[in-house]
């Protein structure tokens, strides 16, 4: 599924997992697509090392295309995993 996105935060994250500390860039971003069958609440993506290497602290208020493949529940809120095809 890709959906055209608005990137609401962009921010660094980290936290004690089962393997040792996690460092990672999140970007929550809410559902902008014109089809009128739009997610409703935001979702959490976390970007992969290349991704971050070429947009972290780059993002906040712009609309990007994102290729979603999962999504799944962190926490209290929903985390997608895909990629980021490009900026709309």
């Amino acid at each position: 599924m890709t959906i055209k996105a608005l990137v609401l935060s962009d921010r660094a994250d980290e936290y004690t997992g089962k393997r040792g500390l996690v460092k990672q860039q999140i970007i929550t971003v809410m559902d902008q697509s014109e089809t009128g069958e739009r997610l409703a609440q935001p979702i959490e993506y976390s970007l992969s090392e290349e991704e971050k290497a070429a947009h972290a602290g780059k993002l906040q208020d712009k609309v990007i295309n994102l290729g979603i493949r999962e999504l799944s529940i962190f926490g209290t809120k929903l985390r997608a995993r895909g990629r980021i095809i490009g900026l709309a």
